[in-house]
């Protein structure tokens, strides 16, 4: 008995000891685990701070932050993923039960990146120690020594490619609606920023391709000019062939447009609106742009450059003076051969009009073959200052990201890669389809694929002039899905600026100013692009007379409808014609297909993708839509500037695509 109550004894002092030794390990686990949280959030503090001030950064640190944020993750991720990993079974909690629903997630994200940005620094170390802390890099980081850098590194860029990648498929599973304020703000920025660092990634694989490591590429840089606006931005005015091997810029010659002309070989019949209101026979180069799907304009492009022809083009990139003023401005001064003083983004459109204008008015003689030899002027000042390293790196890729967005800067590349990336961003200057509903977006999966609505307008200059200068254009959109089919109005204000006396006689001629050039009458070739099924139910007809046109024939202000030769819609096209000082206004109405309202039961959907022309500088933009029936919103994105009456109304820019969202329910 007396043996029996010692071994209780016993067992009663070891069970304590092996308590208070589990509430040690657990204390001692609680402290390396809150160490480890505090070390996370101050290094998260510090990663915010740099975020807040780029231009500041020094990239050697900003990299050594990332491998000391990589070990908070891996040693959170060891000590506590257990507790990731069950903290779902507690997502019924209230408050908090969406984070913990999401930990394993975001830990798998956190991992991702963190793992993608040691790997990235790793490879790119020597390019990131020729940078100080001003953005700017030192002499010998030249474009050669990057792209050999990225051939070499392609296995470990890729390696951080697939780290990112799985940080995206992680962040896809979280139920971003469900997170707590809190925690949904600290995660705000990983919505776009994934995408973006992707795209970094995945754009430092393809480059060394890009760059002419493995064999030379030839590209063609396209000078518009938003002036004398086309439907695929502005008036092709320049070309430069640009020629890379093994990063090195091999050649660079830049051309009037007109220079590149062949006429021993055939050209083919112009797009028909250049026939017959400008009298132009053959579709030469400098017309190519006349599609806006920019990938459909760079493809004729290509085809009708003659120099050396036939003449193999890896890619086309397009910039307008939008872009040339914003990347001379990021590039900072510019020392151009024969500028009085440096050219910067503040005076370069000052310093282009004046290069531009013949001395003493006189368009003949030498000044045709000269006008236009400050494009490579500019081009070799901007190249020798990328050279020179001296660089807000930063600055300039904001900017550039920014014009691509806005469509000033327009790319096209032959390399598939290349092109996927460039398409999967929206990057690419091509066509949008009908926006689609996803489940992300609050569709059923039954609707995933529903097609919604579109819109682009288009105006083309056809009077050989720089007028667009002076012009300004309102849109205003309006659906009534209430109508069967739903029945869409489209008001343009077109406003002409300038106050100069000038009668509207059709000739191709030259002003002994630019500014003489502006200041004409506008004779536009408006095109709208609608999604295919919808039919017109009137228009605005404003005659243009004989008197006005070069082809001496009336236009009665009939609106042409025809299938768009780019794919899925219909065009509404018609002829223009606008003095100075004047203001015209066009309405345009027309019924959409019944698809576009989207329903699930009493549920439904609508969706509106407005696309921006390139080379345009942000029409105001009004969207009114009427909530279907009885309905009621339920969720719009972006938020409306007012719900009135059972209109949506939106006011915005078209400075770049917008997109409309909205989500109803009927009343019961």
């Amino acid at each position: 008995m007396k043996d029996e109550e010692n071994r209780r004894a016993r067992m009663k002092w070891v069970g304590r000891v092996l308590v208070l030794l589990g509430v040690a390990l657990f204390a001692i686990w609680g402290i390396r685990l809150a160490r480890t949280g505090l070390a996370l959030r101050e290094h998260l503090a510090q990663a915010q701070a740099l975020a807040d001030a780029p231009q500041s950064v020094n990239p050697a640190a900003a990299c050594d932050l990332v491998r000391e944020l990589q070990g908070d993750v891996v040693t959170l991720r060891r000590e506590a993923g257990f507790m990731a990993q069950l903290a779902p079974v507690l997502g019924w909690l209230p408050k908090v039960g969406g984070d913990l629903r999401a930990a394993p997630h975001l830990l798998t994200v956190a991992d991702g990146l963190t793992e993608a940005g040691a790997l990235a620094c790793g490879a790119l170390e020597p390019a990131l120690a020729a940078f100080g802390g001003t953005g700017e890099a030192s002499d010998d980081l030249s474009l050669e020594r990057v792209a050999r850098l990225l051939a070499e590194e392609k296995p470990n860029l890729e390696r951080a490619l697939a780290a990112v990648e799985q940080a995206q498929e992680a962040w896809a599973q979280v139920d971003t609606e469900r997170l707590s304020p809190w925690l949904a703000g600290q995660t705000a920025l990983l919505e776009q920023g994934l995408p973006l660092l992707r795209a970094g990634l995945a754009a430092a694989t393809i480059a060394p391709d890009l760059l002419g490591v493995d064999e030379p590429r030839t590209y063609l840089a396209l000078v518009l000019n938003e002036d004398e606006l086309r439907p695929g931005g502005g008036f092709i005015s320049g070309v430069g062939e640009v020629r890379l091997e093994a990063g090195q810029l091999v050649t660079m010659t830049f051309r009037d447009s007109y220079a590149v002309d062949d006429f021993t070989r055939p050209y083919p019949d112009p797009p028909e609106p250049l026939q017959h209101y400008m009298g132009i026979d053959l579709w030469v180069f400098r017309d190519s742009n006349w599609s806006p799907d920019f990938p459909t304009a760079a493809r004729q492009a290509i085809s009708l450059y003659r120099p050396g022809y036939p003449v193999s083009v890896d890619g086309v990139i397009a910039l307008d003076q939008r872009a040339a003023q914003e990347v001379v401005g990021a590039l900072g001064p510019l020392a151009v051969e024969g500028a009085d003083e440096p050219v910067t983004g503040d005076t370069i459109i000052a310093y282009i009009r004046h290069a531009w204008a013949p001395e003493d008015g006189d368009t003949t003689g030498g000044w045709w073959g000269q006008r236009k030899s400050f494009m490579g002027l500019i081009a070799e000042a901007a190249w020798a200052q990328v050279q020179s390293g001296q660089v807000d790196w930063v600055t300039l890729a904001r900017t550039l990201l920014r014009l691509l967005e806005e469509k000033h800067l327009l790319i096209y590349l032959e390399h598939p890669g290349a092109a996927a990336l460039l398409a999967e961003q929206g990057w690419d200057g091509a066509l949008q389809p009908r926006p689609v509903l996803s489940e992300a977006e609050g569709a059923c999966p039954e609707l995933a694929e529903g097609p919604g609505d579109f819109l682009m307008v288009l105006d083309a200059n056809m009077g050989y002039n720089k007028v667009n200068a002076r012009m300004q254009e309102a849109i205003t959109y309006q659906v009534d899905p209430r109508q069967s089919p739903p029945q869409a109005v489209l008001t343009l204000v077109y406003t002409h600026t300038s106050t100069v006396d000038c009668p509207c006689h059709p000739e191709a001629r030259y002003g002994s100013t630019y500014e003489q050039m502006m200041d004409r009458c506008y004779w536009y070739y408006l095109q709208i692009y609608v999604p295919q099924g919808s039919h017109l139910l009137d228009a605005t007809r404003i005659p243009v007379p004989g008197e006005a046109l070069l082809s001496g024939e009336e236009e009665a202000g009939e609106v042409t409808v025809r299938a768009a030769d780019e794919g899925p819609w219909l065009t509404l096209a018609v002829l223009g014609l606008l003095p100075t000082s004047a203001t015209q206004t066009r309405l345009f109405t027309w019924t959409l297909p019944a698809d576009v309202v989207q329903w699930q039961g009493d549920e439904g959907w609508y969706s509106l993708r407005v696309q921006k022309q390139p080379g345009t500088a942000g029409h105001p933009l009004t969207v009114r839509v009427r909530l279907p029936g009885e309905s009621v919103l339920l969720d719009a994105t972006p938020k409306p500037a007012a719900v009135k009456e059972g209109w949506v109304i939106y006011r915005a820019v078209l400075d770049r695509d917008r997109k409309f969202r909205l989500h109803f329910r009927r009343r019961p």
